[in-house]
């Protein structure tokens, strides 16, 4: 953790909100109200340079702490104090205005942090490149997509030189190649000193982004400490409340929906040896085999055979795919099978969703194209794995080994043995 001065202090935060409730039959109904505490005597200082994640479940009272620390919400009682500039994304359009144009937004934005005309002529450039949209800036902010906007706000906000910068949940929206982009650029921004507060059910970048993490349990400060230790304390309580995939459980943020076109069917998937299984059980390091069984309805050239496995959290795990590995296919008619084996499975102990698919090319595959046939929860992976394993999710062979200086150690003498 960073020794610089302190960007952000909070202290005995309380927040309350009074929920109105109706009672009473059809003729006397009234109403009443219930005291809801969002949060509960939250303490914590970030210093300059510090990145900080917040994660809990849904109603943990994240995005209320975010609010508060960007000045949208007041506190109830206790104090959220920050220094310096102060940039927050809480949502795709904070800040924006639906009929002016993209790059009237950024200005407007801009100078709303302060920057004269000069100083964000430099910026603009810049925020247009990083964000991809040069061809739409012209155009008005309602007639782009979510993913633009989410593009937009978080260019924006990552070239206003923030001294601490807010981010609730937007650095996991958008396409994958945007979500990497921003988590480096957070990065840097973090090496560069500015203080990082981000929350997201993205765990993997929390785990790369954040030296400090804190879980809210019920408003509550539920675990707090590194990557490593609340993580792992978010997944026991997930898993004692439940939070186990169960057989037939949608993919969480893994994979969006597709529409296959039927040309080329699975017709059935069998992983180590069980046909059609709803859940196989293995443990981290023992060999992995899959079978994808096909019917092709119709001559098919350019099929891309794909495998992938989501952690319970929606984190991307790993993937492989036919054309990574080189394989020319060719033409596939009638049926067959297709075979894929790990020697050995490195992925450390939790429950995956095993994704399973048949593409007409590798890239339309991860954009907008549809696939032969996809079956996004094929199955659930559950994978058993020693402590001794590792921690994170994958696990690789490894030796440790240790070399004392002999000269540096002190070793009695045998007369001293002797007294």
């Amino acid at each position: 953790m960073s020794t610089d001065p302190a960007r952000v202090v909070v202290r005995r935060l309380w927040k309350r909100y009074r929920l109105q409730k109706e009672e009473g039959g059809r003729l006397r109904r009234r109403k009443t109200t219930e005291d809801h505490w969002a949060l509960r005597g939250i303490d914590f200082t970030l210093p300059a340079g510090g990145a900080l994640g917040v994660i809990g479940s849904n109603g943990s009272g994240k995005s209320t702490l975010l609010q508060i620390l960007a000045g949208v919400l007041p506190p109830t009682s206790g104090t959220a104090e920050t220094s310096g500039r102060v940039v927050a994304v809480l949502n795709p359009t904070a800040g924006f205005h639906p009929d002016l144009s993209g790059l009237e937004n950024i200005r407007m934005l801009a100078t709303l942090h302060g920057f004269d005309r000069n100083a964000l002529a430099e910026k603009i450039p810049t925020i247009i490149e990083f964000s991809g949209l040069e061809s739409y800036i012209d155009q008005p902010l309602r007639t782009y997509s979510a993913g633009m906007m989410i593009r937009l706000g978080v260019s924006t906000a990552m070239h206003l030189d923030p001294d601490v910068l807010i981010v609730d949940e937007v650095l996991s929206a958008g396409d994958l190649s945007f979500q990497r982009q921003a988590v480096a650029k957070a990065r840097q921004l973090r090496d560069q000193g500015t203080a990082i507060i981000v929350s997201t059910h993205a765990l993997g970048d929390l785990a790369t982004l954040c030296d400090r993490l804190i879980l809210l349990d019920r408003g509550e400060v539920g675990s707090e400490g590194s990557a490593d230790q609340v993580v792992a304390s978010y997944l026991q309580r997930v898993d004692a409340d439940g939070g186990k995939i169960q057989p037939g459980a949608p993919v969480v943020g893994g994979a969006r929906p597709t529409t296959p076109d039927g040309r080329l069917r699975i017709t059935s998937i069998t992983i180590n040896g069980q046909k059609d299984p709803s859940c196989v059980e293995t443990a981290s390091g023992q060999p992995l085999e899959l079978e994808i069984a096909w019917q092709a309805e119709e001559p098919v050239d350019d099929a891309v055979f794909r495998f992938q496995l989501f952690r319970n959290d929606g984190l991307f795990a790993h993937g492989q795919n036919t054309v990574r590995h080189g394989i020319e296919i060719g033409r596939l008619e009638g049926s067959g099978v297709t075979r894929l084996r790990y020697e050995r499975l490195g992925l450390l102990g939790g429950d995956y969703y095993v994704a399973v698919g048949i593409w007409p090319d590798e890239y339309r595959s991860l954009t907008t194209g549809e696939p032969y046939d996809h079956r996004p929860s094929a199955a659930i992976l559950r994978i058993g794995a020693d402590r001794i394993a590792g921690a994170g999710v994958a696990g690789f062979p490894c030796e440790w080994t240790i070399e004392r200086d002999p000269s540096a150690v002190d070793i009695p003498s045998a007369e001293e043995d002797l007294a």
